[in-house]
């Protein structure tokens, strides 16, 4: 993509950013986006907040930013996997006073924020669409393949879900001749979890239901403080109940300490992007989530599946 390519050598302090509560697809497509820019001659900075340690093992850490975001300015930001600005949190302000921004996404309820929209709903992943806009001027290296192929692992829940098409084969196949440990990968950042990540697990076992179509799970403020856990130990559970045979729409809720609620839904058949659309959130068709204020956990979770069994 010549644009991002010309945007990146004419700038002289780049930001890339990505969504709060970044998950494997958001950490790994902002730090492919700066190896990209490092292969450039420039040296970004990374606004991102804590994700889990599962990813250490991946290049480009060293250009996260930990200062304060008050004093930084940029003359191009570019953000990923990040359907709408608001999502950026507190880096927005960073984001609002560049002159050029790029946003570039692969989720359908993107609100194309950016200067320039490079957004592919059709895509697996952002890390699938960052490859896409750096693939004709960067070389593909072992160690940008890697970051690359992490995040599309994560993000297709190991080339399961519905998203993943014949270009997410085909690229994960370029990928995997750099040399890649796929295996390594794959058991680090999906299989592998820890012993909180377990109890997490249990807990919101306990508190699930499941009527013959939907699932749901939650965990309270209370649960987490008790097992010692963080929003980085819930990544699991809403895939997990999914599974549960029968199973058409799952709704995972968590509590903030802020008193807010996050919902989390995962669907087999069902476009639970319009009912988080509703809810002030997105996503995708068949994975999505939403911010809701104003209610307690439980009334979130019936007003959810009462929106699930309205498009049923």
């Amino acid at each position: 993509m010549n644009e991002l390519k010309t945007a990146i050598e004419n700038a002289s302090r780049i930001c890339i950013l990505t969504h709060i509560s970044p998950d494997g697809d958001a950490v790994c497509s902002s730090l492919a986006m700066a190896l990209a820019c490092i292969q450039l001659g420039k040296k970004p900075y990374i606004l991102i907040e804590n994700y889990g340690d599962e990813f250490d093992f991946l290049n480009g850490r060293e250009l996260i930013y930990s200062g304060d975001i008050s004093v930084l300015d940029s003359d191009l930001c570019i953000a990923t996997d990040c359907s709408n600005k608001e999502r950026l949190g507190k880096s927005v302000e960073v984001f609002d006073k560049a002159p050029l921004t790029f946003n570039i996404d692969h989720h359908v309820s993107n609100e194309g924020y950016g200067k320039v929209n490079v957004v592919n709903g059709d895509a697996s992943s952002a890390c699938e669409v960052v490859y896409e806009c750096i693939k004709d001027f960067v070389t593909l290296d072992k160690h940008l393949a890697e970051v690359i192929y992490t995040g599309i692992v994560t993000d297709t829940g190991g080339f399961r879900h519905a998203s993943t098409g014949k270009r997410t084969h085909e690229i994960a196949a370029k990928l995997v001749v750099e040399g890649i440990d796929t295996s390594f990968i794959y058991s680090t950042v999906l299989m592998e979890h820890s012993y909180v990540q377990a109890k997490v697990l249990a807990r919101a076992i306990e508190n699930s239901s499941f009527d013959g179509i939907v699932s749901t799970a939650y965990i309270l403020v209370s649960d987490m403080e008790e097992l010692g856990a963080d929003r980085n130990d819930l990544g699991a559970v809403v895939d997990y109940i999914l599974n549960i045979t029968g199973t058409r729409v799952a709704i995972f809720a968590y509590e903030r300490k802020d008193g807010l609620v996050k919902l989390s839904f995962r669907s087999k058949s069902v476009n639970v992007n319009e009912i988080a659309s509703l809810l002030g959130g997105g996503g995708h068709d068949l994975a999505a989530g939403a911010l809701v204020e104003g209610m307690d956990i439980h009334t979130a979770i019936k007003k959810a599946k009462d929106m699930v069994y309205d498009k049923i």
